[in-house]
């Protein structure tokens, strides 16, 4: 009976997990149609950033959660969050000026990066097969990039590019400083954070641009949507069926980009970039197995 149980919630963390990463990837990949109708990467970010704190908020009182946290913890909560405005920004804003698959990829060079920040900090060096798997989805990213490499907008590959090195430097922060406390409401915070510096960046810069047709806005609403809705699904499924099966889960996440971006705005890769993604996909595999491994022995 126990292991019944077990076994359908694991099946339901799993699925909780998968669909949070399936509507992440698919987000930037619609937000393509949203670009396309005028509108750019603060008129998502924004509203994601709100939808985000709506939905955690709600979340959060139904299961009777305190939000009341320690002096300390909160102003870790301040600086998490600013970093994570610009996560906010930068992941989906990438493919406003290149290709939501290439974008996604890019982003996703944060798994490697926060092995070699816990690395450092830890002062101690990587195991070999977290090495091998490092060079994998760096020589990865560095093939796919140097297909086509001309025809790429710099903006998209910057904003891409250091959306994932934030992304690793905030996990990074969290995982140290918020460790012990509740994911959601520390979370909560850090995303009120967010959608407060979003705001004013969009006040100051004026820069919040609105699509012109229909389509454009059920794409910008729906890629903020599905972002808000699909970060806490991870929350969720992190407790159920653990943090290491959940990273795996999680990568099928930059798979989703593509597959959507091919059906729904007609976006392919080429030769070269499919070996480089398949590349930086089977090196986070890889780096994860490694660490299940260790946590194993």
């Amino acid at each position: 009976m126990k292991e019944a149980a077990q076994k359908s919630n694991d099946t339901f963390g799993l699925s909780v997990s998968l669909l949070g990463s399936i509507g992440l990837g698919s987000a930037i990949a619609i937000a393509r149609l949203a670009y396309e109708a005028g509108a750019n990467g603060l008129s998502i970010a924004l509203p994601r950033a709100w939808l985000l704190v709506f939905f955690l908020l709600i979340f959060c009182s139904a299961t009777g959660r305190r939000f009341h946290l320690p002096r300390q913890i909160t102003f870790h909560c301040i600086g998490a969050g600013a970093l994570m405005s610009y996560l906010f920004y930068g992941n989906i804003a990438a493919a406003e000026f290149i290709p939501a698959a290439v974008a996604a990829l890019l982003f996703f060079i944060y798994p490697p990066l926060t092995t070699l920040l816990a690395a450092a900090l830890d002062k101690r060096p990587p195991s070999p097969l977290k090495i091998f798997a490092t060079l994998i989805a760096f020589c990865g990213l560095a093939v796919m990039l140097g297909i086509g490499f001309q025809e790429l907008d710099w903006r998209g590959l910057l904003l891409g590019l250091s959306a994932g090195c934030v992304c690793a430097i905030q996990l990074t922060w969290v995982a140290r400083a918020l460790s012990g406390h509740d994911p959601l409401v520390t979370m909560t915070q850090m995303a009120l954070v967010a959608a407060i510096i979003l705001s004013i960046a969009a006040v100051i810069t004026g820069g919040l641009q609105l699509p012109v047709s229909n389509v454009g806005w059920c794409a910008m609403l729906a890629a903020a949507a599905l972002q808000a809705a699909s970060i806490p699904l991870l929350y969720i499924a992190i407790p159920i069926i653990g943090p290491e099966r959940s990273a795996v889960a999680n990568n099928i996440q930059p798979v989703a980009t593509i597959a959507v971006a091919i059906l729904l705005v007609g976006e392919t890769l080429q030769l070269g970039q499919f070996v480089g993604a398949t590349m930086i996909i089977g090196g986070i595999l890889i780096m994860q197995y490694s660490a299940q491994r260790a946590t194993q022995k």
